[in-house]
């Protein structure tokens, strides 16, 4: 059974790493070779360079930190079983509330949400934040990759019409069969579109995840409806983010404990509703 588990998580991880790793590469050689052989007034600024590097080392760190942050039940001392807890058939154990098992992980997540196959982890109590962060960092850096490598293709068609770079941008594999443009102009032209789509990707999960956030939900309970967990908007930052909520989102190497255990969770207060006014007598 290892085997298996093991192909069946590490290898979609290793595969999205070697993906990052070559276009985090191309990206930074690009740079690189910009500043060595560009005249002095198109040079890339080094300031630019250093915040592109701070942002790819906070999405490497939150990768990071999202994979060796477990939020599994492996481990972990769950106090309180038997009172009102769901029974997981799987692990043959009673399992606290907003706990879910994962086929794949095989194994019950704390506060589960999702299980992420690109990254070979599930998304749960310990790692939520680092998931946040690593979609925030990841889609500003790959906006940033898409912009200079337009940039190169612009370059390279400047003697050709707009319409022309246009239609690279959008059909690349068209324009080169037609013997439209050369191999380089291609090239950069599909990196522009893969870190397009990744930014838009990474964006469209980060606004999706934020809004959970902000309401105190996990997906299954966003579905359902349930927003007995509701905090507020502050209450429910703290409980994923953690106590330094403020910083957390914008870098993983702040610390900032989480309030809670992954077991229990505090629930809003009901709403008390009027009493009926009583006529007089």
């Amino acid at each position: 059974m290892a085997g298996p588990d093991w192909r069946k998580r590490a290898l979609p991880m290793l595969a999205g790493a070697a993906l990052g790793s070559a276009l985090a590469a191309e990206v930074l050689a690009l740079l690189l070779q910009r500043r060595r052989r560009g005249r002095a007034e198109e040079q890339f600024p080094f300031w630019t360079l250093a915040a592109l590097l701070g942002l790819l080392g906070n999405a490497l760190e939150g990768a990071r930190r999202f994979v060796t942050a477990s939020p599994s039940t492996r481990g972990v001392m769950l106090a309180g079983a038997g009172q009102g807890w769901d029974y997981c058939y799987s692990c043959q154990s009673h399992v606290p509330p907003r706990c879910g098992h994962c086929f794949s992980c095989n194994v019950c997540i704390l506060r589960r949400d999702h299980h992420c196959t690109l990254l070979g982890q599930c998304l749960g109590y310990q790692n939520y934040r680092y998931f946040l962060s690593l979609l925030l960092h990841g889609a500003i850096l790959l906006l940033c990759c898409a912009v200079l490598n337009a940039d190169v293709v612009w370059t390279l068609l400047q003697e050709k019409p707009l319409a022309q770079t246009v239609l690279l941008l959008i059909l690349p594999w068209l324009m080169l069969l037609t013997g439209q443009v050369n191999f380089t102009a291609f090239f950069f032209a599909m990196v522009t579109d893969a870190c397009l789509v990744g930014c838009l990707f990474c964006a469209g999960f980060l606004l999706f995840h934020g809004l959970l956030v902000l309401r105190g939900q996990t997906t299954k309970e966003w579905f359902e409806g349930d927003r007995k967990y509701d905090l507020g908007w502050r209450g429910n930052l703290r409980e994923i983010l953690g106590e330094r909520w403020h910083l957390a989102l914008f870098t993983p190497f702040v610390a900032s404990p989480l309030p809670g255990d992954g077991i229990t969770f505090r629930t809003r207060p009901p709403k008390l509703e009027p009493l009926p006014k009583t006529r007089d007598l």
